[in-house]
């Protein structure tokens, strides 16, 4: 599908997210997931459908091949066909790689340096500079650096084009993490940032990147809309719903609660606030990166923070605080960096203390609440109606979906260092790809 039509495309991406919600509710589609072309897969949603990908698996069993990378990241594997691509960084933050490795056999094909003249700006332990994952759509290939710019490359390692949006700021200095995402002939970006006033010393008010959502045209990069959010710093990606008459809607859970635009447009369509009691600037309902999991009726947005987590009917326009809320519970934990995922009625999230819930989509009532491992920043994949959950050690634990907490298989790959898979699985036909910092591993059935 290499140089395809975009709107076929488009429309095969809406196809796919709409029966994504089955998942919600009814039968499961079936269908196989031949690529990975975004993060969290076709639908957003962790989805890989059925496959034979392996449920168990070691440095010795199931291991088709693992790769050396150059650099460090988190950024989750983008599979297209045979090839795999990834972002990484330097140790400093000072260069930044874009890398396209072989699905047969973990060769690297090629590496590009992207940046290495832009400051590196501060970061967090958690995060690193090459934490937003490339999103491709058969192509070219499309990575996020924040300050140093979003770049288009094609199939073959060659600069097509580069858009610098200006300085990313955060007070906090925790860099950004926000995924490109792919609409017909548009590539989105979210920009949340904490805008001029967080500006190092010496820059102007104007060279600092727009607090806004932007869509550039994905053939040569220029500025198609922008959508002004001035939300503060956010590290969330968007998403692609189905709304009411088959209207697509972008939807983005940010700092202050969940907004849906129109994508062709960025007119936005509807918003639900996300508040908690206290000045907002202190405001420990902040952040929103977790990406929304959703059904053919509700869509369930966490904060990304102990806080609110909400179901918002969906359907609605304007602010939608009032009229579509539907519940909305106050998660007690610990930080909500992984997303969650949602599997027949039951929405499963873990937070980033590794304590695992289980939660009722109609009645917001928690099934269960067990420890699964000291850290999880990886967001989980469902494979053949079982669901994974990559803890930051390399201990990946495959759970049985249901009101019983049930630990099928327990897989373990690296050292054990702390930290060292913070990316999001990714599966392409029966395979199951892992990142750590430095390496990329394939697991597989030996045929």
């Amino acid at each position: 599908m290499r140089g395809g039509d975009s709107l076929a495309l488009a429309a095969a991406s809406l196809l796919v997210l709409s029966t994504a919600t089955s998942h919600g509710g009814s039968e499961p589609d079936a269908r196989r997931t031949e690529n990975w072309p975004s993060w969290r897969g076709p639908t957003g949603q962790g989805y890989a459908h059925e496959s034979n990908v392996p449920l168990t698996w070691s440095e010795s069993e199931n291991l088709l091949w693992k790769t050396d990378l150059p650099g460090r990241g988190n950024s989750s594997p983008i599979i297209w066909g045979d090839r795999i691509f990834l972002t990484a960084a330097s140790q400093n933050g000072h260069e930044r790689y874009v890398l396209c490795v072989r699905a047969a056999d973990g060769k690297m094909l090629w590496k590009q340096v992207a940046s290495n003249k832009a400051p590196p700006g501060k970061t967090h332990d958690w995060n690193g500079y090459a934490s937003s994952s490339c999103v491709t759509d058969g192509a070219r290939v499309y990575a996020f650096f924040g300050t140093p710019g979003l770049f288009c490359y094609d199939f073959e390692g060659n600069l097509v084009w580069k858009h610098d949006f200006g300085i990313f700021t955060s007070e906090t200095g925790w860099g950004t993490a926000a995924s490109p995402f792919l609409f017909e002939d548009l590539v989105i970006q979210n920009c949340d940032n904490d805008g001029p006033q967080a500006l190092p010393p010496g820059h102007k008010s104007e060279e600092a990147a727009p607090m806004a959502l932007v869509a550039l045209d994905k053939k040569t990069g220029e500025v198609r809309w922008r959508a002004d959010r001035d939300q503060g710093r956010g590290f969330s990606t968007p998403i692609l719903i189905t709304a009411a008459k088959g209207q697509p809607d972008l939807v983005l859970n940010g700092p202050r609660g969940v907004w849906a635009y129109d994508p062709r447009t960025g007119k936005e369509r509807w918003h639900c606030e996300r508040k908690a009691p206290g000045e907002w600037e202190t405001n420990p309902a902040r952040f929103g990166e977790p990406l929304p999991v959703f059904n053919q009726e509700t869509l369930f947005a966490a904060s990304g923070r102990p806080g609110p987590f909400q179901a918002i009917r969906l359907g609605g326009a304007g602010d939608v605080t009032r009229s579509h809320l539907v519940w909305e519970v106050v998660r007690k934990g610990h930080r909500d960096v992984s997303s969650p995922i949602l599997w027949e009625d039951l929405i499963y999230a873990v937070d980033s203390k590794g304590f695992l819930t289980c939660q009722e989509v109609k009645t917001a009532q928690f099934v269960y609440n067990e420890r699964i491992g000291d850290r999880a920043l990886a967001s989980p994949v469902e494979i053949g109606g079982k669901l994974l959950f990559v803890l930051d050690d390399g201990t990946t634990l495959v759970l049985q979906p249901g009101g019983e907490f049930k630990v099928l298989h327990k897989n373990v790959l690296g050292e054990g260092k702390a930290l060292d898979f913070a990316a999001s699985p990714a599966v392409a036909g029966d395979r199951l790809y892992l990142r750590s910092q430095s390496r990329l591993y394939c697991i597989g059935e030996r045929k």
